[in-house]
């Protein structure tokens, strides 16, 4: 990374070829238009105002004068790198009829800067901010659209797909930081929005259960319950193997009806929501399982043979009412619904576009289409809970954000408008 007089320089280098224009492809009546591409970057996100160098403050306390602030300096700040390279292609094929792309990218993020950190009060500041941290990010994105149908008449059938997968991994934290985790997802038992070295940085994290070599679960002896680990370790992965989304339009003449879908699949979402409710006994699920009567987990004991030939199979016999009014609800673990599947009718669009001759007399608008919408109409989901794709922070709280966690998360309600739209001359 160039360096002069603390000024830094983010080079670009992009370029492609088409290769339709080459004689030898000319020569394939099914190719219209072949096109390779290439890119690589290196961009920086520079630490915030005042955040290098001390800068004094107003002090409202007795006798006024100036002072410092909570947050101390930094004159070691640099700025977050991003070294990003792409490759792709582009084609349209069968006289236009059928185009698409596929990208293939990749990103290494480093000296990420953490702020708000607390520091000891003897250095006469409460917080400060920090490089911290190392990542790697890599996938492809691939799109596809065609005319099913293309008549004479006027009736067109179209349809496009988009997909994507994305993957990651944290190459380094600091060595006294064995996870970093955003406090605002910390809001189901002990599962957070947490990363460690070695792991994507979608990772969940929580108090898994004790297991043995095996990987059984351990049962306590004197409870008959499974013993959860007292560290926080990685648990899952809110990444869905693949996002996409479907578009279809049929066309004839002056009518149009569009349908807009996305969906994921492979998913891990924590379903909160139906944990608290399980815990505190206001599910019909809880209602159940006060009612089934003793209950043996599945596991064997820690009783000092659990790593044996022969480990002692668990045989205690657990009673839920014995917890009153809520229930033994499990741990972490038990409350990631995984390979979670979903595909949701984000639009249904229905447009008349009025004839030409309706608006010559007026000679302003060149267009005016009537449409009806109907937004987030149907959701198709293997998920046993309320929102598959819930969020439990909002957009501004940058990051990783809080996606994949269904905690008291309330669905797009379906939406209906009607509208008018006018294009000028």
């Amino acid at each position: 990374m160039p360096k002069d007089n603390n000024r830094y320089f983010y080079p670009a280098v992009e370029g492609s070829l088409i290769l339709s224009d080459l004689q030898f492809v000319k020569n394939i009546s099914a190719i219209n238009f072949l096109k390779l591409r290439g890119s690589i970057a290196q961009v920086g996100k520079d630490a915030g105002p005042l955040e290098i160098y001390p800068q004094l403050e107003y002090s409202d306390q007795s006798g006024g004068g100036f002072k410092y602030g909570f947050t101390g300096p930094n004159p070691t700040l640099r700025p977050e790198m991003t070294t990003a390279h792409e490759v792709g292609v582009d084609f349209r094929v069968f006289n236009n009829r059928v185009n698409g792309s596929f990208t293939y990218f990749g990103t290494r993020n480093s000296d990420q800067i953490v702020k708000g950190f607390r520091l000891s009060y003897a250095t006469g500041f409460v917080l400060n901010n920090m490089n911290v941290g190392t990542f790697k990010t890599w996938g492809w994105e691939a799109h596809l659209d065609g005319d099913i149908i293309k008549q004479p008449g006027g009736f067109t059938w179209n349809v496009g797909v988009n997909m994507s997968q994305g993957k990651s991994k944290v190459v380094y934290l600091p060595e006294n930081v064995t996870e970093y985790y955003n406090a605002y997802t910390w809001n189901s038992g002990n599962i957070r929005n947490g990363i460690m070295v070695g792991h994507p940085i979608t990772t969940l994290t929580g108090l898994a259960y004790e297991r043995n070599e095996k990987g059984d679960i351990l049962i306590s002896p004197s409870t008959g319950l499974p013993i959860t680990q007292s560290t926080w370790s990685v648990i899952g992965d809110r990444e869905p193997k693949v996002r996409f989304g479907i578009t279809t339009a049929l066309s004839y003449k002056d009518f149009r009806l569009s349908g807009l879908f996305s969906g994921r699949l492979g998913a891990t979402v924590v379903n909160g929501t139906k944990r608290t409710m399980m815990t505190n006994g206001t599910s019909w699920e809880s209602v159940a399982l006060r009612e089934s009567g003793p209950v043996i987990f599945r596991g064997v004991l820690r009783d000092g043979n659990e790593n044996s030939d022969n480990p002692t199979v668990n045989n205690i016999a657990v009673d839920y009412r014995a917890y009153g009014a809520t229930i033994f609800a499990g741990g972490d673990e038990d409350w990631l619904e995984k390979n979670v599947n979903y595909l949701r009718l984000q639009e249904l669009r229905l447009s008349y576009r009025l004839p030409k001759t309706f608006l010559q007399k007026g000679k302003i608008f060149s267009s005016m289409d009537v449409y009806f919408v109907g937004n987030d109409l149907f959701t198709w989901t293997n998920y046993s809970g309320i929102d598959a794709v819930g969020n439990t922070v909002s957009a501004a709280a940058g990051g990783t954000g809080g996606e994949g966690y269904d905690v008291w998360s309330i669905p797009s309600p379906r939406g209906f408008s009607v509208g008018l739209s006018l294009t000028l001359n």
